[in-house]
């Protein structure tokens, strides 16, 4: 680590000078160490540190060979390296190197492996930041969200909540991210966490992308279809709102019903657990919202035959938009007399460390830095790019 303190020396003002990157290859690869080597030099070239001193070790503590890289983010010159869209490039670089070599394509691999142990939040348990961490991470890589609403609705069955805080700064609008424990009867406890606390993964523009990209996911491969048909099956014969939720958990759907002091149903949201997507009602459709299904527990004279569609028919997208745009603001009334908060001060403006996104499977933070160095591994500075050396 000797190597960085000169490079460090030259810049004060930046905050978190060391980068730490973990690249981690399919198990289904079998990797010797020079190809890890390789693998390491090239990505460090095409990241733009490959003229940066940098450390490289192997390890294998999670029953997989992978290995750690830590560098220095500032350059001979006293420069800060380029940080903007980290986790996408590196994202990038992965995939490109993954079809370079040959090797099994990994993003989303680790969040699948999570998402099979996860367990609530159990507040006093303790460790709660990294327990809220891990639990948001898991889900925001294995589902398909469109929106916060329904992303919380998510997180809320593992005992998390996620809402948005915005205030301004000098006169400028910001919009930030606040992240908390729920106990089981799904009341807030401890305090939140801004979303720079756990990386810019979780902040607001990352959501948003986020959600903008499952949207297109869900159109391109029509992943609505499969939750449609199977709620329409589950509406013949409707009765109670538990005998309903209960039809539905047989096809692996789980349904979230919102109701409002005076009883009333005034949101549905259905999380897919088969295509892991998460719609509220209206999105699916006029005959999935809380208004038809409201009428349907709660009017034994409904006209079943005319709102419970057969399962052929397609909703439109104008009785869509129209219901989803009256549910939502529904919601939104409901939250604001919640948990809605502002603030004026400067504590969400928070530059953090690349965080957690994958990379061939996991970027880890840069607060581990001090981990598992291998001397065997380390390397200086590198005058000029090496010869690819083909797998």
């Amino acid at each position: 680590m000797q190597a960085f303190e000169p490079y460090i020396a030259l810049n004060s003002h930046v905050k978190k000078p060391v980068i730490h990157i973990s690249l981690n290859p399919s198990p289904k690869d079998i990797l010797s160490e020079e190809q890890m080597t390789v693998l390491a030099q090239e990505f460090m070239e095409k990241f733009g540190y490959g003229n940066q001193p940098y450390i490289v070790w192997l390890h294998e503590d999670i029953n997989r060979k992978h290995m750690h890289i830590v560098s220095v983010r500032i350059d001979e010159t006293g420069e800060k390296i380029d940080h903007n869209r980290e986790a996408i490039r590196a994202q990038n670089i992965c995939r490109e190197m993954e079809v370079e070599y040959g090797l099994h394509p990994t993003l989303g691999e680790h969040g699948e492996r999570e998402l099979v142990s996860l367990q609530k939040v159990d507040y006093p348990k303790g460790d709660v930041k990294t327990q809220v961490k891990h639990t948001a991470r898991t889900l925001l890589e294995c589902y398909n969200c469109h929106s916060f609403a329904e992303y919380n609705t998510l997180l809320n069955l593992y005992n998390v909540t996620v809402y948005e805080v915005r205030g301004s700064v000098d006169g400028k609008e910001y919009h930030g991210v606040m992240y908390g424990a729920l106990d089981d009867d799904g009341q807030q406890v401890g305090t939140p966490f801004k979303s720079s606390k756990f990386g810019k993964v979780f902040g607001y523009e990352a959501l948003q992308k986020k959600f903008a990209a499952s949207v297109e996911k869900v159109k391109k491969d029509k992943l609505a279809e499969r939750t449609r048909l199977e709620i329409i099956k589950a509406m013949q014969d409707i009765s109670t709102k538990e005998d309903f939720a209960r039809r539905l958990k047989e096809a692996d759907i789980e349904v979230v019903y919102r109701i409002n002091p005076e009883g009333r149903l005034y949101g549905i949201t259905f999380i897919d657990h088969t295509c892991r997507t998460v719609f509220n009602g209206s999105r699916l459709g006029k005959p999935f919202s809380a208004n038809v299904l409201n009428e349907l527990f709660n009017n034994p004279e409904a006209d079943r035959e005319r709102l419970i569609p057969p399962p052929e028919q397609e909703p439109s997208g104008q009785e869509r938009e129209t219901e989803e745009r009256q549910e939502r603001e529904e919601y939104r009334q409901q939250v604001n007399q919640g948990h809605h908060q502002s603030e004026s001060s400067d504590s969400l403006i928070d530059t953090s460390a690349l965080g957690a996104v994958d990379i061939f499977s996991v970027l880890m933070e840069d607060d581990h830095t001090h981990e598992y160095i291998d001397p065997a591994f380390r390397y200086g500075r590198k005058k000029k790019k090496k010869r690819r050396r083909r797998l």
